[in-house]
């Protein structure tokens, strides 16, 4: 970068995003102060062991890890180089018993003697203790089985273990650093299980609570705790609803709240054409976005944003000839259905001064067409603005191995998760 350049874009920050069809991990770098306005490019691209569907990282943003729906079922781990300008350098891999989905590090405020990096996926979940020196996965300290007949009927070649478990599986561990609670919202079950945490940083059940709604037909899918630990808030999958549980102290440990629409009024006739997928919160903690996917290329998916008050319940916006429950702050329609993506993480670095409150990034991946787009919002707005875009398998990466190309293998890419690395 010149002189000029870096007086005209004082900040890059880069992204790593996986894919659905491909083998490839690719590291995007986000401009937002260029001369002709945002960029988001491709910056390099890395062979990995692919398709990723889901990426996490540790906290201190210096290891990735990677879901994959590669056979047979495997997780591994990235060293982040140089906060992604350099790329990705493989720590390793190491097996499961069932292809895996949404993954997720413990805080340091835990105080386990080393991260615990938790995932689940299908039938099983899995508890791991993240390698001191390497930063990569380490032992396997627990395995949960969601399966009535247990291990047997895990071992069982029967039982399904690929990536269509997870259509009707646990999917996630989302942490609640405050309470020290785990929630591991599962699909087919359509409930969502609650843990504490055991001294070693492993899983203690306490509770298994029923979706709210239809029971059977929810399928809660992704879910996140306010800031305070107090709200726990829930995508479902078939559905498209948010729900909001207050948590409690003692059994049942969950109780609904309130239900909030993602998609808008004059979509709930087809409501069963979409798909719930994920959440999160703004870094200043004042807003909550969730998204769903359109089921076939005929449906356009979702971004809704809601306002939170301060005790963390969704505070709806009344709008005239409004109906209760569809009170978002503000929609935006995706360019296509999503395909199985639509996956979003807002920027995650809060703004130290008072000015930047009220402003967000947030990158959303899509499945159907390749596309990584950087979504804006501004309180002045009153809307998310797609302030960049680059389509992967399309755009060639700008540095590193394959400079300029774009193989025969990246065609027809699908953009699954990115995660923001600086």
């Amino acid at each position: 970068m010149s002189a000029s350049d870096s007086l005209l874009c004082p900040r890059v920050h880069y992204l790593l995003s996986g894919t659905f069809n491909t083998l490839f991990l690719y590291l995007l770098a986000f401009s937002p102060y260029g001369p002709a306005g945002p960029t988001l490019t491709v910056h390099r691209k890395h062979r990995a062991e692919g398709p990723h569907q889901f990426l996490a990282l540790s906290q201190d943003r210096k290891t990735a890890y990677a879901t994959t729906w590669a056979q047979p079922p495997t997780l591994s781990s990235w060293e982040v180089l140089a906060g992604g300008r350099d790329g990705v350098a493989k720590v390793n891999t190491v097996p499961i018993s069932a292809t895996g989905s949404y993954l997720t590090v413990s805080p340091p405020s835990l105080g386990f003697s080393s991260a615990r990096i938790y995932q689940a996926g299908g039938p099983v979940a899995q508890t791991f203790a993240a390698d001191s020196a390497t930063g990569g996965f380490g032992e396997q300290l627990q395995e949960v089985i969601y399966l009535d007949g247990g291990e047997e009927e895990l071992r069982d070649p029967k039982t399904d273990k690929t990536r269509v478990a997870l259509r009707y599986g646990s999917h996630a561990v989302d942490i609640d650093p405050v309470l020290q609670r785990a929630y591991v919202p599962h699909v087919g079950r359509d409930s969502i299980f609650v843990y504490s945490f055991n001294q070693d940083g492993t899983l203690h059940h306490l509770n298994e609570v029923p979706s709210h709604g239809n029971k059977g037909h929810e399928g809660p899918r992704h879910s996140i705790p306010s800031a305070d630990g107090k709200k726990l808030y829930v995508v479902t999958e078939h559905t498209s609803y948010l729900d909001v549980y207050n948590v409690l102290p003692s059994p049942p440990y969950l109780s609904h709240a309130q239900r909030l629409s993602v998609i808008p009024p004059h979509q709930h006739p087809t409501r069963a054409q979409y798909r719930g997928d994920t959440l999160r919160l703004s870094a200043d903690r004042r807003r909550l976005f969730v998204t769903t996917r359109g089921k076939t290329p005929r449906e356009r998916g979702w971004v809704a944003v809601f306002d939170l008050a301060g005790d963390g319940a969704v505070r709806e916006r009344e709008e005239e000839g409004g109906e209760e429950g569809y009170g978002a702050r503000s929609r935006f329609e995706t360019r296509n259905s999503g395909g199985k993506a639509n996956a979003i993480e807002a920027f995650p670095f809060a703004a130290s001064d008072e000015a930047r409150r009220g402003h967000d990034w947030v990158v959303l991946t899509d499945d159907e067409e390749g596309y990584v787009s950087v979504l804006e919002w501004r309180d002045e707005w009153d809307e998310l603005r797609e302030v960049a875009s680059v389509r992967l398998g399309v755009d060639a990466p700008v540095e590193g191995e394959g400079k300029g190309e774009v193989s025969e293998e990246e065609k027809g890419t699908g953009a699954s998760h990115a995660v923001w690395l600086s």
